[in-house]
């Protein structure tokens, strides 16, 4: 029979080696995120009406390739002034107005996710800050 003190180690080993084994599980959790854990990207609104957030008609990757009404034909939405656009990451396309740039907003005011020229963003500047580089497949 083991003496009180034993009996103690005895416990706090075993505690050690949960702790150990839950630490090794947590550790090797995916490295992706879900999208309910991803973080939220900068929100910006767009400064005109009725601008066409656009998607490819068919499947295929021509939008993130070289974003432009011709490789993402498909409108399936309209930003307004004061819709919450979640810009997820941000590459080069078709110039519009003097920017070369396009974004992919998720519009969290109406609820659709698409290709947007940065042209109709509002912000002073062609990159926005605190958005990434696009990467096409």
């Amino acid at each position: 029979m083991l003496n009180k003190s034993a009996r103690r180690g005895a416990r706090l080993g075993g505690a050690a080696a949960v702790l150990c084994a839950l630490a090794m599980t947590v550790g090797a959790a995916p490295a992706q995120a879900t999208a309910e854990q991803r973080p939220a990207g900068p929100v910006f609104t767009t400064w005109a009406t009725d601008v066409n957030v656009r998607k490819d008609s068919a499947p295929g990757f021509r939008c993130p390739e070289f974003p432009s009404p011709g490789n993402c034909p498909r409108v399936i939405g309209q930003a307004q002034p004061g819709d919450q656009l979640e810009v997820t990451c941000q590459t080069r396309g078709e110039t519009v107005g003097t920017n070369p740039n396009w974004v992919f907003v998720e519009n969290r005011t109406r609820g659709f996710d698409g290709w947007m020229a940065s042209y109709w963003i509002s912000h002073p500047d062609n990159w926005l800050p605190g958005v990434p580089q696009c990467y096409g497949p």
